[in-house]
């Protein structure tokens, strides 16, 4: 199984207070756990999920979301874990807002059309890492946050996972295992890296089984 992981700085594996990259991030985890399956890295740091920060555009995701899927085609699972930066004070912005453009991201991808002669992946979307309530304290290179930052990262799994529901993809919540560093309040350290690896590990193989059923039955979701 070919498997897309699509994220910001928490899929790249950014180390918090060091900012260098974590080796045993959580998809390089995956790969070790499912040797048998491809784990491909989407992962950009400061990457949203729909807001457009016009001195770094190219961190827009849902303007690089085709091309990625073109690069990397044919995949069989999609995973989109975005949300966290869309959430800085310069972008004004909400989990209601944040969901309909991860929305958008489901209509891309089910897009029969998007895979030429290939089939349609499953797609899992997870809800980023709640913030800690330190959140509004700190300062960090790409952007800060406030309470307000703070309260809408709260709602988001919520507004996510209804949106999961409408559309009927899998959906995960990263903050039912794992919590962001005290020492920035948004990025994961080693442990929870480990900790959402196997989150991950679980969900997948629950899809994976699915799959496999459903090819024996000669039917899809």
């Amino acid at each position: 199984m070919r498997i897309l992981c699509i994220g910001d700085s928490n899929t790249w594996g950014y180390h918090p207070g060091v900012g260098l990259r974590h080796e045993k991030r959580w998809t390089r985890l995956l790969k070790d756990w499912f040797p048998e399956d491809e784990i491909i890295e989407e992962g950009l740091c400061g990457r949203t999920a729909v807001s457009m920060d016009f001195a770094k555009r190219e961190r827009c995701g849902i303007d690089s979301l085709k091309p990625i899927l073109m690069t990397h085609k044919p995949v069989d699972l999609v995973i989109i874990m975005l949300g966290t930066n869309d959430l800085k004070t310069v972008f004004h912005t909400n989990a209601k807002h944040i969901a309909s453009g991860i929305k958008e991201y489901i209509k891309i991808i089910k897009n029969p059309f998007q895979w030429e002669k290939y089939s349609v992946p499953e797609i899992l979307i997870a809800a980023p890492v709640v913030f800690r309530e330190s959140i509004a304290e700190k300062e960090g290179p790409g952007g800060n946050f406030d309470d307000y930052s703070l309260e809408q990262s709260r709602l988001l799994p919520a507004a996510l996972e209804k949106i999961c529901r409408e559309y009927g993809v899998d959906f995960l919540n990263a903050s039912d295992y794992a919590e962001a560093s005290e020492t920035d309040a948004i990025h994961l350290d080693a442990e929870n890296h480990r900790r959402l690896a196997e989150g991950f590990a679980e969900k997948i193989r629950e899809i994976h089984r699915r799959m496999e059923q459903q090819q024996g039955s000669g039917t899809k979701k």
